[in-house]
């Protein structure tokens, strides 16, 4: 029964710990595990990967064995690259991952080295296990009491931490506090497996206070470890590329961005991380870095991506190519806004804890621009109206196209661009007695192909009479009801259908001599904003009827929860045009 008992501790006590088993490949009759050589280390060692014999036709036995198998040659590869290399790392004080591998490989040398209880027992003059166990006990209590006196520093323990070193390839100085945790670490893990193997004796697995960190609490085996000079051998974890750091930044749930908008920002940031280099860590760009990134783009033309000429050279070589053919440069607002996005982007990314710092502002960054921002965009004067709404599309009465039609909406009713060229025919609709558009990003038409710029813009905007007068419900009764307002409006590769419609009316108003840097399509909108002031509009009903956001200090709502129907309609009648020509438009109705 004794002999019985001690045959299951010594099975119990050479139990391997629980570790993911690699992938085995059989090769002819044998088995082989494939161990590969880290990146970092494949150029010095003339190798991408080991193939190992597991010495066995048997494929029980060799996933047996497979593990411990591909640490060794791990731990032999981690060798001779450091031995090729001159490595040796130097610590002077173990942090707590670091203590806990050795911990674990110490423990497990310990157990793999542990007395045979069998053995000792047959050849001691002891006639019962108990007797044994107690002798055994007594022994144990006296190690640990040296151990303890010697403070974990006697020549068995400084063999084992010498043997630690040497096999994981690192130097912790003699006298180092790195040293003595390495000496406490040793003596420690010593002292778990001697009461182990106390509790085999007494018929338990584990003894009643095992160490967690190295001990396997369920079979008092080894826990599984990786070992500290494999770890060290490891490559690093790569650093994330500026583009992957991008397409998280655009992943945050925090903001809602439209594609459109991701585009723009991808193509901005694009530019930038030409220039750093996609693969400079981010926590490595300093200001000197953002001060190169502004002073090439500045130098840049306008359009430089759409240039014939953008795929055969560097944006350094495009800038001085376009330099000495004496062209435009950028804008200052168009090199702003790469800037703008470059430090939204740094400023996100040190909030998340990828840089110590944020190597600049934006403030110290930005070009100075001598054109205020009230002056980039300005209203059509009169004299240009009058000129676009007694133009051919007008007096041929092109009143199926969108050209007619989409002018006149974004002047009288003031709505953007994509706002009118996305509208369905269900979008023009009857509210307390007063015809008006439905500005929403849902789609009377089923399909997911409106959006809005921001909360703010969702409402509802009664048809300023003009517009009945020139005869919008007539074309409206012309559509059908589950289409698109505009038929001749087409998606843009964006998903925009203000895109392609964009192109097309600037190049009308471009051929008819109203188009310039200061006057495009959205002039319209700063004309109804001039008619609003003109005509005294109440100013937060002007912010309902544009649809502009609301900033923290305003204390109004909309429509819906504020203004009502015939607010708005009262006041939209204050916007008029009367220095306008609008002969040509109204002979039409």
């Amino acid at each position: 029964m004794q002999l019985a008992l001690l045959q299951w501790v010594a099975t119990v006590s050479n139990m391997n710990p629980r570790v993911s088993v690699p992938k085995i490949f059989l090769r002819g009759n044998k088995w082989y595990v494939r161990v590969q050589v880290p990146k970092s280390m494949q150029e010095r060692l003339k190798r991408k990967e080991y193939w190992v014999s597991l010495r066995t036709s048997d494929r029980a036995e060799a996933l047996q064995h497979a593990t411990a198998a591909t640490q060794k040659k791990r731990r032999e590869i981690s060798a001779v690259y450091r031995r090729l290399s001159a490595i040796k790392e130097t610590f002077r004080e173990l942090d707590s991952d670091q203590q806990i591998a050795l911990g674990r490989e110490a423990y497990a040398t310990h157990v793999r080295g542990g007395a045979d209880l069998i053995a000792e027992f047959e050849a001691s003059n002891l006639d019962t296990l108990k007797a044994f166990t107690e002798a055994r006990s007594e022994t144990v209590d006296d190690l640990v009491a040296r151990l303890r006196l010697a403070r974990s520093d006697t020549p068995h323990i400084r063999v084992m931490a010498h043997t630690l070193m040497e096999e994981n390839g690192i130097r912790l100085p003699e006298g180092s506090l790195a040293f003595q945790q390495l000496l406490e670490i040793c003596a420690d893990t010593f002292i778990e497996a001697k009461r182990n193997e106390l509790a085999q004796l007494r018929g338990r697995a584990v003894h009643d206070a095992p160490n967690p960190h190295y001990v396997d609490t369920v079979t008092g085996g080894p826990r599984a470890y990786v070992s500290l000079g494999d770890q060290l051998a490891m490559p690093p974890e790569p650093t994330p590329s500026l583009t992957e750091l991008m397409d998280a930044f655009l992943s945050n749930p925090n903001k809602l961005r439209t594609e459109k908008t991701k585009k723009s920002i991808r193509g901005y940031l694009g530019v930038v991380f030409q220039i750093l280099g996609d693969d400079t860590p981010v926590d490595d760009i300093t200001e000197e870095d953002c001060e190169r990134v502004r002073d090439l783009i500045a130098r840049l033309p306008p359009n430089f991506m759409k240039l014939p000429d953008a795929g055969r050279y560097t944006l350094e070589e495009l800038a001085d190519l376009y330099e000495r053919k004496r062209k435009t440069r950028l804008s200052p607002t168009g090199v702003n806004n790469y800037l703008r996005w470059f430090m939204t982007f740094l400023t996100w990314c040190h909030r998340k804890g990828m840089m110590d710092r944020i190597p600049t502002a934006y403030g110290e960054i930005k070009v100075a621009d001598p054109v205020r921002k009230e002056d980039k965009r300005a209203a059509f004067s009169n004299d240009q109206l009058s000129t676009i709404f007694t133009s051919r599309v007008y007096a041929d009465e092109e009143r199926d196209s969108s050209l007619f039609w989409v002018p006149l909406i974004a002047l009288w009713n003031g709505m953007r661009s994509n706002e009118i060229c996305q509208l369905d025919t269900a979008d023009i609709k009857l509210e307390e007695n007063a015809w008006g558009f439905d500005v929403t990003h849902i789609s009377a038409t089923g399909e997911d192909d409106k959006s809005v710029k921001t909360g703010s813009s969702i409402r509802f905007v009664p048809i300023h009479p003009r517009l009945i007068d020139f005869g919008l419900l007539e074309y409206h009764r012309t559509r059908p009801t589950n289409a698109k307002l505009f038929g001749d409006i087409t998606r843009g590769a964006d998903g925009y259908y203000s895109t392609n419609f964009s192109k097309k009316v600037n190049r009308y108003l471009k051929s008819i001599g109203t188009h310039g840097p200061r006057h495009k399509f959205h002039s319209f909108r700063h004309n109804f904003r001039d008619a609003m002031r003109n005509g005294r509009v109440h100013p937060e009903i002007a912010r309902a009827l544009g649809g502009w956001t609301r900033s923290n200090t305003d204390a109004f709502d909309i429509y819906g929860n504020g203004f009502g129907v015939e607010e708005l309609k009262d006041e939209i009648l204050r916007v008029d045009y009367p220095n306008v020509d609008w002969r040509v438009v109204s002979k039409l109705v």
